[in-house]
C-alpha cells in the first residue's frame, strides 16, 4: 500500500534533481533498477538561491584553513580508535612485540616498545602512529605467515589490517604532510604487498616512499639534520634511505623497469649507529648494493641498446665485492648471513653475464672469465653457511627475492636468502652437468660442493616445491655422471680424508661407511 504524504520531493530525489511524486515509496525509487530507501528525513529547505553573505563566507573559509594546519602531523590528537572498524590496540601490541623478536634485524627503523607505549595511550596517539602501527603489522603478519588474531569478538588478518591503515592514511591527508612515519607507511604497504605478490602494487608503494624521502631531502646522506622533531617511534634515521633505496632498486629490476632514483646514493658514516648491530649490517649490505650497482644500472638503463658491459668493468666490480666485508663491530648473526649469502650471489650474477657474453675461456687469468668460477663461489657459500644456524638464515624469509632472467642483468635485489643460495648452487651444477671435466687446483672437486649445498639448503626447500625439485634433479643428475671419488682414493688415506671432507660439507663422518659407490 503506498501513503500519499504532503507534496514533497523525497531525500532520493532531492539528491538526484530528479521529479518525485511525493508518494512512499516514490514513483522513481519503486522503478529504480537498484534498491533505494525512500526516506523524507532530510529538512525542507526554503525556497530561492542559498547562497551566505560572502563575508561570512570568507570568514567560515578561512576558519576551516587554519583548522586543517593546526591538525596536520602528529597535532592530530582526535581518538582514532574510537570510530567503527579500526583496529584494537591489543591485537596491534602482540604483533609489534613479534617484530621486535623476529623482524628488527632486517627492518631497524621502528622503536617497538615506544610504539607500544603510543598505542597503549589512546590520547597521545595521533593519525600518524596509528597508520604506522597498521602498516608495521600488515607486513610483519604478512613476513612472519601469522595465523589471524583474535581478540574476543575481533578476528583479524593481515589483510584487514592493510586496508584499515590505506584508510586511516587517506583521511590524514597524507600526500600533504610527509613525514618519516608517512614514508615508512608506505614501505611496510610495499612490504605487505610484495609478499602477497601485488607486484603493481608493491612497485607504486616503494616508489611512493621514494619520492617522500627526496622531498624530506634524506638522500642527502645527513638524515639527522634533515629531520624535524620525532617521538622516538622511528629510529636509525640515517638508515632510511638506504633502506628504501635497496628496496626500490631491487623491486624495480624484478619487474624489468628502471629504478626512480639512479644518482649514486651518499652512505652515512657508520659510527653513527653505535650500538645497533642491526642498523650497522644494514649499512654494510647497503655497501655491496653501492659496489654493484654501477653494473645493474648501466645493464637497466642501457637494455634497449643491447650495450654490453665490458669484462674489465666486471671483473673490477666482482674483485670490489670480494674485498669487502663486514666491519669487526657488525655482530648480528642474521644480517651477517644477510651480507654473506649477498655477496656470493652478486659474484654469480656477474658471472652470468659474462657467460651470456661469450667472454669466459678456460685459459683466461681472470677467474671470474673462467667456467671454474661458481665452483671457488660455492665453496666461499659454503664456508660462510656453516657460521649459521637454521634461525639465522630464516627471518628475512623469501617475499623479496630476485635473480637473473632471460640472460639479463636484473640488478642487485632486496635481501632473499633462499634463491639467492639456489641461484649459487643451480650455476654449480650446470657446471658440473655440463662440463664435468671443469679444471680445478682446490682439494675437493665441484660436486662435493654441489652436494654439501644441497644437504645445507633442504630444509629451506620445503617452503618452495619448485625450486626442490628443480635442484634435487640436478643434483641428483650432477652426482650420478659425475666420477666416484671413493673408487680413485688411495686405499690407506681414503677414511680419514673422506672424514674430513664430509665434516667439512656437513655431513657426518659416520655416514661415510654408508656411503656406496655409484657404479
Amino acid at each position: 500500500m503506498r501513503f500519499q504524504l504532503t507534496k514533497r520531493a523525497c531525500d532520493e530525489c532531492i539528491t538526484r534533481k530528479v521529479k518525485c511524486s511525493g508518494a512512499w515509496p516514490c514513483d522513481t525509487c519503486r522503478n529504480a533498477p537498484k534498491q533505494v530507501r525512500c526516506t523524507y528525513l532530510k529538512p525542507v529547505r526554503r525556497r530561492g538561491p542559498k547562497v551566505k553573505r560572502l563575508s561570512s563566507q570568507m570568514r567560515s573559509g578561512n576558519t576551516h584553513v587554519e583548522k586543517n594546519v593546526s591538525a596536520t602531523g602528529e597535532d592530530k590528537q582526535s581518538d582514532v580508535r574510537s570510530r567503527p572498524g579500526t583496529i584494537p590496540h591489543s591485537i596491534l601490541e602482540p604483533v609489534v612485540c613479534l617484530y621486535q623478536h623476529s623482524s628488527y634485524s632486517v627492518w631497524p627503523v621502528i622503536n617497538a616498545e615506544k610504539l607500544v607505549q603510543k598505542l597503549s595511550n589512546q590520547v597521545r596517539c595521533g593519525v600518524n602512529t596509528y597508520g604506522l602501527a597498521t602498516a608495521l603489522c600488515a607486513a610483519t603478519m604478512a613476513q612472519l605467515q601469522l595465523a589471524p588474531l583474535t581478540d574476543g569478538e575481533h578476528t583479524v588478518d593481515s589483510s584487514a589490517i592493510a586496508t584499515e591503515c590505506m584508510r586511516v592514511r587517506e583521511e590524514s591527508n597524507y600526500r600533504e604532510n610527509v613525514n618519516l612515519k608517512s614514508l615508512l607507511v608506505s614501505f611496510f604497504l610495499h612490504v605487505y604487498h610484495a609478499k602477497i605478490n601485488k607486484r603493481d602494487a608493491a612497485m607504486m608503494f616503494i616508489q611512493e616512499a621514494i619520492a617522500g624521502a627526496r622531498l624530506l631531502k634524506l638522500d642527502g646522506g645527513d638524515a639527522r639534520s634533515q629531520t624535524t622533531k620525532d617521538d622516538g617511534v622511528v629510529v636509525n634515521q640515517e638508515i632510511l634511505f638506504p633502506l628504501l633505496w635497496i628496496s626500490e632498486r631491487g623491486y624495480a629490476m624484478h619487474l624489468g623497469l628502471v629504478p626512480s632514483y639512479t644518482s649514486p646514493i651518499t652512505l652515512p658514516d657508520i659510527g653513527h649507529l653505535t650500538g645497533d648491530v642491526h642498523a650497522q649490517g644494514l649499512l654494510e649490505l647497503a655497501k655491496l648494493f653501492a659496489a654493484f650497482d654501477c653494473v645493474s644500472v648501466r645493464s637497466s638503463v642501457d637494455s634497449d641498446r643491447e650495450s654490453e658491459i665490458s669484462a674489465n668493468c666486471l671483473a673490477e666490480t666482482e674483485a670490489a665485492l670480494s674485498l669487502l666485508s663486514l666491519d669487526g663491530e657488525c655482530r648480528a648473526s642474521t644480517r651477517m648471513a644477510d651480507c654473506c649469502i649477498t655477496k656470493e650471489w652478486m659474484r654469480t650474477i656477474i658471472w652470468q653475464e659474462a657467460l651470456s657474453q661469450h667472454m669466459l675461456s678456460s685459459t683466461s687469468y681472470v677467474e671470474l672469465l673462467t667456467f671454474n668460477f661458481p665452483v671457488l663461489v660455492s665453496r666461499d657459500l659454503l664456508s660462510s653457511l656453516q657460521v649459521f644456524t637454521e634461525s639465522d638464515l630464516l627471518p628475512l624469509g623469501r617475499d623479496q627475492v630476485n635473480y637473473l632472467v632471460q640472460s639479463k642483468l636484473i640488478g642487485v635485489i632486496m635481501s632473499m636468502q633462499l634463491l639467492k643460495c639456489f641461484e649459487v648452487t643451480n650455476s654449480l651444477a650446470d657446471v658440473v652437468l655440463y662440463i664435468p671435466s671443469v679444471p680445478t687446483n682446490i682439494q675437493f672437486g665441484p660436486q662435493d660442493f654441489l652436494h654439501a649445498l644441497y644437504q645445507k639448503l633442504l630444509p629451506f626447500l620445503e617452503q618452495d616445491s619448485m625450486l626442490k625439485s628443480i635442484l634435487h634433479a640436478k643434483t641428483a643428475e650432477a652426482l650420478v655422471t659425475s666420477p666416484a671419488r671413493l673408487l680413485t682414493s688411495d686405499e690407506d688415506t681414503s677414511a680419514n680424508h673422506d672424514a674430513s671432507r664430509y665434516a667439512m660439507t656437513g655431513v657426518q663422518a659416520s655416514d661415510i661407511s654408508k656411503q656406496r659407490p655409484i657404479e
